[in-house]
């Protein structure tokens, strides 16, 4: 499943973004050349790198390439972004009127808009005016690309996508030809000569294009941060660098007459192919090389951990180290007692005890400075620490040292640090490393600076249909990428999915808490049930699906009803079947269905279906996959928002 987040990479947001920019820069300036030479009418201004370019192509990608600087500079312009389409639509007709007056071989004076009187040479320039076939389809392509890219459509997405990969390739033909020594081309119009140079924009202003959505549909594969992604995405930039890079070489080379073009096209064609090919397979064995340190590193770090864990037990000695490890307390500041962080008056005289926390302000490894306290559950602390050399915020996530002892507390620590490290999304944590604090296990994951669902749901009651499906498909990408590398949650809640803005001001969703459930402790029943509960069925009573209730095993499915739970909870406020006791919630679970979400809020007959089918007694009777159900939801949404335009349209 490809996802469409690309707002969970900013960093790699801002490069396709600034490629887009320095693209378009690119193309702007050389057109703007071109037609600053028709207009003065100096010849080694229209025929740069030995290569006339018609005034109309000129003023075509000039105006193209402002309409990507644009939408590069004001992404979340929606003025900005309607006017783009405007223009890049009359553009596409434009270019459709021109190639279908060049092959009927007509003239069409009346289409011709002249933008300038009569110049010293007697030359009146119009556009389009006379333009190349080649420049015809450039535009054509490349507008209608670009008008289709701005309607922000997901159904749209394909189509703009396979004009813009037709769009490069066309282009490519004359830049590799041109490279090997190929001067003509010969098709329906006959044998013409390309301006290798208005071939070599065409492929800059299509990758710029492409630059600005990268994230949607198919183009999203580069963005993946596996070996795959990684690589393709390295070689394309590579390549992008390669290619006009080369063609530049030779076209000033053959220019100034310091070469011959027909003795270079050999030599330069070997050198070209040499450098393409090194550049791919080097990037690919880089991508490689760096995800196998990665995880021979990590698991080696899990391997030591778990054979201090096991030294540990067998010798009693961790047990008696670690006792008194305890990084945060209580003290009385009036007898200087010492006592439990929880602790929150002296017994002795009732003063308000003052936490200290010995972590603060320390710095790990060097390069590790916890900034502040987080949060403490039954299993693990949790600290936000600073990266010093990429200052970065992280989460420095404790194991509880008097659980040390226990194996069983000590592997869900294991696995969950196993499972992070196996997946890479950006709807999930990542682990940035894992270790010992004298002696105590941590793991360094992202810093989510946000809140999570259940606290969104408390402060708003519930959530509309359209806040909902955007959190929920979010957290089934996480889920998907999970799935794929065989890890079941198994306690998906509102708890464990956290939320926070990106650099776009749009939510980005993660699930967290992979095998390592919290055991937090609470008077009330309803927030008991809610939390992950010691014993053999690893889970929350409240999100437990019938299978996890008597013991059996966990799949993709298993995630799905917990989903339908969350997805019922947003919309009404409160799960689908709770009791006032862990027992009672498992009867329920057990016996009784839930009443519809449409008995208690407005929602689409099909989205209340679709909840119901999740919350199905049996696997077997709920979607298969998580695939199926994201592809389920979002053909929902996608439905609701046609409705919605027709109404309004309406």
């Amino acid at each position: 499943m490809i996802p469409h987040t690309l707002e969970s990479k900013p960093r790699l947001l801002d490069s396709f973004r600034l490629s887009a920019i320095i693209s378009g820069t690119i193309v702007f300036v050389y057109c703007l050349t071109v037609v600053i030479g028709w207009y003065c009418d100096i010849h080694g201004l229209k025929m740069l790198f030995s290569f006339a370019v018609p005034f109309g192509a000129a003023v075509s990608y000039m105006v193209l390439a402002c309409l990507v600087l644009l939408l590069a500079i004001f992404p979340d312009r929606k003025d900005v972004r309607f006017f783009c389409a405007g223009v890049s639509l009359i553009a596409a007709l434009s270019g459709g009127f021109k190639l279908l007056e060049t092959i009927q071989e007509a003239d069409w004076d009346w289409f011709n808009l002249p933008l300038s009187g009569e110049l010293a040479n007697g030359v009146v320039l119009q556009f389009p005016g006379q333009v190349t076939p080649d420049g015809t389809i450039g535009i054509l392509l490349v507008s209608t690309s670009l008008f289709l890219m701005t309607l922000h459509n997901a159904r749209l997405d394909p189509l703009w996508q396979i004009l813009l990969t037709i769009t490069g390739a066309v282009a490519l033909l004359p830049v590799v030809g041109f490279l090997q020594g190929i001067p003509e081309f010969c098709g329906l119009w006959g044998c013409i000569k390309v301006p290798v140079t208005l071939a070599a924009s065409t492929l800059v202003l299509s990758f710029a294009v492409y630059s600005l959505r990268p994230g949607s549909g198919w183009f999203s594969l580069l963005l993946e941060p596996d070996m795959l992604g990684t690589a393709l995405r390295r070689s394309i930039f590579a390549l992008m660098v390669l290619l006009p890079a080369f063609t530049g070489l030779k076209a000033g080379a053959v220019a100034t007459h310091v070469i011959d073009e027909n003795t270079a096209s050999p030599a330069l064609s070997v050198l070209n192919l040499v450098a393409a090919i090194s550049i791919v397979i080097s990037q690919f064995v880089y991508a490689y090389r760096r995800e196998q340190d990665l995880r021979r590193d990590t698991e080696k770090k899990l391997a030591d951990l778990s054979s201090e864990m096991s030294a540990g037990t067998k010798s009693g000695g961790a047990s008696t180290n670690l006792a008194g490890f305890s990084p945060r307390y209580a003290v009385c500041p009036t007898c200087s007692k010492q006592l439990a962080a929880s602790v929150a008056n002296c017994p002795d005289d009732d003063s308000t005890m003052k936490i200290v926390d010995k972590l603060e302000g320390q710095i790990l490894d060097g390069k590790y400075k916890i900034v502040e306290f987080l949060g403490a559950g039954g299993m693990s602390t949790v600290y936000k620490a600073r990266h010093i050399v990429l200052d970065k915020i992280l989460a420095l996530k404790l194991l509880q040292p008097h659980l040390l002892g226990n194996a069983r507390f000590v592997q869900r620590f294991q696995r969950e640090a196993q499972a992070m490290a196996r997946m890479q999304h950006p709807n999930l944590l990542t682990v940035h490393e894992c270790g010992f604090l004298e002696g105590v296990p941590f793991l360094l994951l992202d810093f989510i600076d946000g809140k999570s669902l259940d606290i969104l749901i408390a402060e708003r009651a519930r959530l509309s249909v359209g806040q909902m499906i955007a959190i929920i498909l979010q957290v089934s990408d996480g889920l998907i990428n999970a799935h794929d590398n065989g890890i079941v949650h198994r306690d998906i809640k509102p708890a464990n999915i956290m939320i926070s803005e990106n650099v776009k001001g749009r939510e980005l969703v993660k699930v967290v808490d992979f095998g390592l459930a919290k055991m937090l402790e609470s008077e009330q029943s309803v927030i008991q049930q809610k939390i992950s509960r010691e014993g053999n069925s690893a889970g929350s009573p409240m999100y437990m699906s019938p299978e996890q209730c008597v013991g059996d095993p966990a799949d993709a499915r298993t995630d799905i009803y917990a989903l339908g739970c969350v997805m019922y909870e947003c919309l009404t406020g409160n799960p689908p079947l709770f009791g006032a006791t862990v027992l009672e919630t498992f009867n329920k679970v057990m016996n009784e269905k839930p009443l519809p979400v449409s008995t208690l809020v407005e929602v689409p007959q099909e989205l209340d279906e679709l909840i119901l089918k999740c919350l199905e007694k049996k696997p077997e009777d709920r979607p298969s996959s998580v695939l199926e159900f994201r592809t389920a939801l979002k053909d929902i949404k996608e439905r609701m928002s046609g409705a919605i335009r027709t109404a309004n349209m309406a």
